[in-house]
């Protein structure tokens, strides 16, 4: 690959997919991993988690699939990447950042709606409201 990294600290998605990877390893090998992301060999994949490659944005889905991620963290990490910070910054306000938190609540709602995109009622803000204030939140102050 040619964009090889010769920044000897680790990126914050170096560290990541390291970590991941070895979560994983009970159930996938790093070949399998490789595999799963569309790579011949797992090479890539060992020079991705040691930070002497970048991970390739065109690459972060099929990653996040691979390592059973959500991909937006993910590829928020990967534009983090050297060179990458204003393209982040770019992303970020375009459509913001999740915390795991608040994806785990969206999975909810999708399971729950049985993957449709339910509206929001009056009814089910009141009940988000009555849930986020009851927990500490301060809520809006009109419906």
């Amino acid at each position: 690959m040619s964009n090889t990294s010769v920044n000897p600290q680790k990126s914050e998605i170096a560290k990541f997919l390291d970590k991941r990877i070895h979560e994983l390893s009970h159930r996938k090998s790093q070949r399998d991993i490789a595999k799963e992301i569309g790579f011949i060999n797992d090479n890539v994949v060992s020079m991705m988690k040691s930070g002497r490659t970048k991970v390739p944005l065109d690459r972060v889905v099929s990653i996040a699939k691979a390592l059973e991620v959500a991909p937006r963290p993910l590829f928020v990490l990967a534009l983090m990447q050297d060179g990458n910070e204003k393209d982040r910054a770019a992303f970020q306000e375009m459509v913001g950042e999740f915390s795991e938190n608040e994806l785990e609540i969206i999975r909810a709602i999708r399971k729950f709606s049985n993957g449709r995109d339910p509206k929001m009622s009056v009814i089910s803000r009141k009940i988000l409201k009555a849930i986020f204030c009851a927990a500490g939140g301060q809520g809006e102050t009109a419906n």
